[in-house]
Parts: structure tokens; sequence; C-alpha cells
């Protein structure tokens, strides 16, 4: 099953969104801040292609997920600000939690801010596990933090690590509360260890502390889905076709195309079968 998660930025460019799709034949699409008309794209999406992308019913705003499966594949959990949790039943392999989160940019809120948003989150996801009955969940989206901030590594939100090997160790205590870890692979893909750009946002400001280069678009995975995500499969996009998504040096062209790079994954769910 080949994932792509791109926050689009409001921006027309549902061709480099067809572009992605026919090229790397994905079978789930997901969409942050799509501002152009879904029945246009659907129309350009499926025009060629014998499997047919449909979009499942969604009852508030929010990302728009297109998926090459049946309708039925892709049940609603819960909706609300910033967070969507589907669940994906495929027609053949293992059923898995998808939380789809996008938090409030960084232009307005600050770090500390995140960090007590984050706080929210594993209620939410911890619930829906035990209404569903496993714990076979990845978080996918724009976060609008780095793997290194407190929200996302922190025990109280959403306990993402870098190291498979703890991650497999399920989970820790924190003050007597068990905490259960999540997988978080974008730490291998961030800074100049890859050929590839060295984040998903570039920002540069006039303040003392510059990152330049940001992950804000990840997926972590549970410890129950390691053995069905290879690191390898995991790529931050830089082409949509023939289109560059960097202007010449190096960072996002957010001219023809948006301010953040899509990023692609791929689980093999047959394999539990």
């Amino acid at each position: 099953m080949k994932f792509l998660y791109w926050n689009i930025n409001k921006k027309p460019i549902e061709d480099l969104v067809v572009a992605l799709a026919h090229e790397h034949e994905l079978d789930i699409i997901i969409l942050s801040e799509c501002d152009f008309s879904l029945s246009k794209l659907l129309l350009l999406i499926n025009e060629p292609v014998k499997r047919k992308y449909s979009l499942p019913f969604s009852a508030v705003p929010g990302p728009v997920i297109l998926i090459r499966l049946p309708r039925k594949s892709l049940k609603i959990r819960h909706d609300s600000h910033g967070v969507s949790v589907r669940n994906l039943i495929p027609p053949l392999g293992l059923d898995i939690l998808i939380v789809i989160l996008h938090l409030p940019s960084k232009l307005f809120y600050k770090e500390d801010d995140h960090a007590l948003i984050a706080t929210r989150l594993p209620e939410i996801i911890e619930e829906e596990e035990k209404k569903i009955g496993h714990q076979r969940t990845i978080i996918v989206g724009d976060l609008n933090m780095n793997p290194f901030e407190p929200g996302v590594v922190g025990s109280e939100g959403l306990h993402a690590v870098m190291v498979r090997d703890i991650a497999k160790k399920k989970s820790r205590f924190v003050m007597d509360k068990e905490r259960i870890f999540f997988y978080n692979p974008m730490w291998n893909h961030f800074g100049d260890a890859f050929s590839t750009p060295p984040g998903t946002y570039y920002y540069s400001s006039s303040t003392p502390v510059n990152y330049y280069w940001n992950m804000y678009d990840q997926i972590l995975i549970r410890p129950d889905l390691l053995d069905y995500f290879d690191d390898n499969n995991l790529k931050i996009l830089t082409k949509a076709g023939t289109v560059d998504l960097l202007t010449p040096s190096g960072i996002p062209n957010k001219k023809i195309a948006s301010d953040h790079l899509p990023i692609m994954f791929f689980l093999d769910l047959i394999k539990g079968e």
C-alpha cells in the first residue's frame, strides 16, 4: 500500500497531484490545505487509469483523502480541529488506523503552544485504538513541529523516538504512567545524510534561532506496524512528473508548487496475513 501526504498550501496544482499519482501508482493520497475543485481532480486523475480513485465521505472540512480502493475501505473514526482518524480496511491485508494531523502554523503558535496542544493527542489516539482493538496506527501530516520538539518526543505528547529498537520496546513508564511509543523515521532524512532535501519546509528568518530547514511533514509508526514498514521506502519527493518542486537554489518552489514538499511511504499490509 503506497501512501502520499502533501500540504499543498491552497495552490491550484491538481495537475501535479495527478502526475504524482500516476507516476508512483499511489493507493492513498492525503492532501492538506486543498482549495481546488475536487470534481476536476477526480476527472483528471481517473481519466487514464483502470483502478479508479474515489473520494470517501467526510462530515467536516479537513484533509482530502483519495483512495484507489473500494469506498468502504476507509471508515471515519474521529474528526476534530486538526485531527482526523480513519480506519483503513483494505480488501487484502491488515486494517490500520490512520491519524491525520494538521496542527496550527508556527507563524502564529510557539513551541510551547504546540507542546501543550500535543498533550491532547494521546487520549484521542489511544481511545480509538481501544475501540478498534489494536495498535496498528500511523500518524501522518503537517505537525508544524520538528522531530526534536517536546510535542513530538515528549511522553505526554506523541512520544515519537528516532530508534527502531527503542520503539520496539512498545512503551515506558513515566511517573507511574505507561506511555506508548511511536517510531519517527523522519530523523533519517533530516539534514545532509541523504542526497535529498534536508527537510520538507524551508523558512529563513532574522531571529536568533533559525533552523532554515524544518521537518514539519512527518509519518510516525506504532511498534506493532514496524515489521511492515521499510525505512528505505520513505521518500521526500522533489519532482512531480517533469516538474521540479525545488528552485535552482534547492528550496521548495512555492511559485509553481507548494512551500511544503510531499512525502511518500509504503506499508506492506499483506505481509501480516
